[in-house]
């Protein structure tokens, strides 16, 4: 089912414009969200890779952090292997 899903919001993290940054565990990406729902930029992992969860932070709170790994269960339960910590600068900073 989950396959079939063309969005599948996990870890998500708020913006001073309140819009929320999801990641979409089946698109390989962390998406923006406006208040009415609708994905209005997106970042993609840079090597395909599946995204489970997104935090924004850094000095500026411009730093978007994606928590990445081959599979679920690698990611879910801390298996060393292909889970890693990817960063991309956004253009709204967290929300304080």
């Amino acid at each position: 089912m989950l396959g079939a899903a063309e969005l599948a919001p996990d870890g998500l993290a708020i913006d001073a414009e309140d819009h929320i940054w999801a990641a979409d565990a089946v698109g390989r990406r962390c998406v923006r969200v406006s208040p009415d729902g609708v994905v209005v930029d997106e970042v993609a992992h840079p090597r395909g890779t599946n995204v489970y969860s997104c935090a924004l932070g850094g000095a500026d709170g411009r730093t978007l952090a994606l928590a990445a790994a081959d599979g679920f269960f690698e990611a879910a339960q801390g298996v060393t292997g292909t889970a890693e910590l990817v960063t991309s600068t956004v253009e709204v900073p967290a929300a304080r």
